[in-house]
């Protein structure tokens, strides 16, 4: 926890910080003071927020709010402040503050690696962490080839053979993922328990067009000629060459596609911006800003949450992990979580961040995640 204060307060004081983090470091200062372990007093608690607040509303007098921004304008000065504050927590507690053990689970559950099936146009479906390296099949033209890093390539092979009208599919389980390269050049990291069918070759095509069902990250080719659309229920994402992630699972309420550079079009109708995430529920758009790398925290190999509920964070260990949650009572007053965890942990370090925070316990038996509430 400490850990994840220290890097949104470094965020803070260089300017670049989310809105979100913003408010959360408001939150955790003041917090400081209901902490029994360590709690700056009340006069340092007031002297810090009186300035802080002082700065934040003389700056927002000055200044028009933008629409979406809960803190638009923190000054530098109220944010110095706020970080002396709360380093002041830091320094004068942190080597006196009993440090709390994490939970020890009779057993465990690794992590996910990269497993995929890769089905061919003639039906033939070919497991992709057990195949060879090197080729796996030649169709229309193309080559496939599994690298030595787990990668899927397509590359053209003859271009006196491109035929249209194949299509593949790349499917992961729950507790895999994979790495793959279009045709085209453009690269997709596909996330647990999703699929993406796609032409074995884009030639004589007038778009490049994917279909996708749960999330993947895509670092689309340049070709101005022909846009790369990815289409899931209900949306479709057209981009000219960008990066960008999108999440689309069956069983989530909403689609989420955040862009981190360039710019994309959903339904022809909504463009976005670099650091905004759209989301999609209901037919209805709702585009706010965020920290646009923490969508793809999954393709770099973590878990990142900012002030996410806990049935999300579960979810999403649910898919990376194998393991079925049970609920074994209401959770009332559940707060939400913020923090990282590596992706490449067992699920006690995931439990163990949440159990640390809140008043949840979780107990694990076999590939079943029991959840309560003190």
């Amino acid at each position: 926890m400490k850990k994840d204060i220290k890097k949104v307060l470094d965020k803070v004081s260089s300017g670049n910080a989310s809105p979100e983090e913003e408010t959360m470091a408001r939150l955790w200062l003041h917090q400081l003071h209901q902490n029994d372990e360590a709690a700056l007093s009340e006069a340092e608690l007031n002297e810090v927020s009186d300035e802080m607040w002082a700065s934040l509303e003389k700056n927002r007098k000055q200044s028009s709010p933008r629409t979406g921004k809960l803190w638009p304008y923190i000054s530098a000065a109220a944010s110095l402040v706020l970080v002396a504050g709360m380093a002041l927590y830091f320094y004068k507690y942190q080597s006196s503050a009993p440090v709390k053990a994490p939970q020890q689970y009779s057993n465990d559950v690794p992590a996910g690696s990269n497993k995929a099936y890769l089905t061919l146009t003639n039906g033939k479906k070919i497991l992709l962490s057990t195949a060879a390296n090197g080729m796996l099949a030649e169709e229309g033209g193309i080559k496939i080839t599994k690298t030595a890093d787990g990668q899927l390539v397509y590359t053209i092979a003859d271009e006196g053979k491109k035929t249209t009208g194949k299509y593949n599919r790349i499917e992961t389980p729950i507790g895999g993922q994979y790495e793959l390269q279009l045709p085209d050049g453009t690269r997709v990291w596909l996330n647990a328990a999703s699929s993406l069918k796609y032409p074995a070759s884009f030639y004589g095509l007038s778009q490049r067009s994917v279909e996708l069902i749960g999330e993947a990250y895509f670092e689309v080719a340049k070709d101005k000629t022909k846009p790369f659309v990815v289409k899931s229920k209900g949306q479709e994402v057209e981009v000219l060459g960008t990066h960008f992630d999108v999440n689309a699972y069956p069983d989530e309420q909403s689609i989420k596609t955040t862009l981190i550079e360039g710019s994309v079009k959903l339904n022809g109708q909504l463009t976005l911006k670099p650091g905004e995430q759209s989301v999609l529920r209901d037919g209805k758009f709702n585009v706010k800003e965020v920290n646009a790398v923490d969508a793809a925290d999954w393709k770099n190999g973590e878990f990142v949450f900012t002030n996410e509920s806990l049935t999300s964070i579960l979810k999403k260990a649910a898919r990376w992990y194998g393991v079925d949650i049970v609920y074994t009572n209401d959770l009332i007053i559940v707060p939400t979580f913020s923090g990282s965890v590596s992706r490449s942990e067992n699920i006690s370090s995931v439990l163990n961040m949440l159990e640390e925070t809140s008043n949840v316990r979780f107990s694990i038996a076999g590939k079943q995640i029991r959840v309560t509430t003190k």
